[in-house]
């Protein structure tokens, strides 16, 4: 395996004085317009991938899609990332109770890649909706385009803030739509979209999520509820991405996974679930598999893993604050296998982030 200092691996884990925990999540999916619904939909396997009545692709088949139910199809790329992320944010300050008047909130929000289709008017159109569901100022919102891994990295950025004092309470969300005809036509024409002719392509799909973070000063000072700790979070870079020439054998997930759990008493607080991006695509089946062959060792059962992507679609940069709706989801409706589940995403650049959230009773946060 590559040296772990060529991999660009950035850890943090959580410090026993300056917890951080997650107050309250939000979510826009296909299968749901909020996180109860989406993670009810999720469990029961409901699946939104219909035929679009509107693209169709290079065999001349309708393209397979998961939408948002209330979105109609004319939407334009700008105005769907916003609608779904305000719809997300909207849930979460709902949700926690929260005023967005006093000191502007701050706000990282995980985005597409560059890629065909999102363009900076896109982007813009997206961060004033932001801007607007929160009341904030647009210097309060702050964007990383790292594609799946982003929203994971957007946790993890606020996450190691709070942890080191800079601010009390911060928002990490992430947003994501292939639901544009440029994008659509690149996939199709990099034999990513599935279709009838392409087994190993993926569903896209669009969705928003977004999760409050918070230490436990501002916990008690708000009375915030407590829905889970973030015990710590890892991004790496894997040195041989998607498009590269070399076989990719997991190098980069495998520093992400390692990284995230290496302080994790073991057997006691192995990992009890996983939440991941799994789409269809062999080369994230293939990364997986390489990934859990080293490191196996902090499951409970390596092999016992989640990808909604079956339900929702390919969610891209929202993957992350979603994996944390339906982690938080098993353990207020008493099905969560375990206390320990572990949320990790790969971007098409190389990306690779994992973050560990503790759901278990030792929740130290008094409201």
């Amino acid at each position: 395996m590559t040296p772990k200092a060529q991999l660009a691996v950035a850890s943090w884990h959580e410090a026993p004085r300056r917890e951080v925990y997650l107050c309250a999540v939000g979510a826009r999916t296909p299968v749901g317009l909020d996180s109860a619904s989406s993670s009810a939909a999720v469990r029961a396997g409901i699946s939104a991938i219909t035929m679009h009545p509107l693209f169709v692709d290079k065999a001349g088949s309708s393209m397979r899609l998961a939408s948002d139910s209330e979105l109609s199809p004319q939407v334009a790329l700008g105005e769907r990332l916003g609608h779904l992320l305000a719809a997300a944010l909207a849930e979460l300050v709902q949700q926690a109770e929260w005023s967005c008047s006093g000191r502007p909130l701050p706000c990282w929000i995980g985005m597409p890649e560059p890629r065909p289709g999102v363009t900076a008017d896109v982007v813009q159109t997206c961060a004033r909706a932001v801007v607007d569901a929160l009341c904030t100022t647009s210097e309060s919102v702050h964007r990383i385009h790292r594609g799946h891994a982003s929203g994971l990295m957007a946790i993890q950025v606020v996450a190691q803030q709070i942890a080191t004092g800079q601010f009390d309470l911060g928002i990490a969300a992430g947003v994501d739509s292939y639901h544009d005809s440029d994008t659509l036509d690149w996939l199709d024409q990099g034999g990513q979209l599935m279709s009838g002719s392409n087994r190993n392509g993926f569903p896209p799909g669009e969705a928003a999520g977004a999760c409050l973070l918070a230490s436990g000063e501002a916990v008690r000072h708000h009375r915030l509820p407590v829905l889970a700790r973030v015990a710590a979070a890892c991004t790496a870079v894997e040195p041989h991405p998607l498009r590269s020439l070399r076989l990719c054998v997991g190098e980069g997930l495998t520093a992400a996974v390692a990284g995230a759990t290496e302080n994790l008493r073991l057997p006691q607080n192995a990992i009890t679930a996983t939440y991941c991006d799994i789409n269809g695509e062999r080369y994230r089946s293939e990364e997986l598999a390489y990934t859990l062959l080293r490191t196996q060792t902090v499951f409970v059962n390596a092999h016992d893993y989640l990808c909604p992507a079956n339900c929702w679609g390919d969610v891209g940069a929202a993957s992350g604050p979603l994996f944390a709706s339906l982690a938080v989801a098993s353990r207020l409706r008493g099905y969560a296998k375990g206390a320990w589940p572990l949320l990790w995403a790969g971007g098409e650049g190389g990306y690779r982030s994992a973050v560990v959230l503790s759901l278990g009773g030792d929740q130290r946060a008094s409201r």
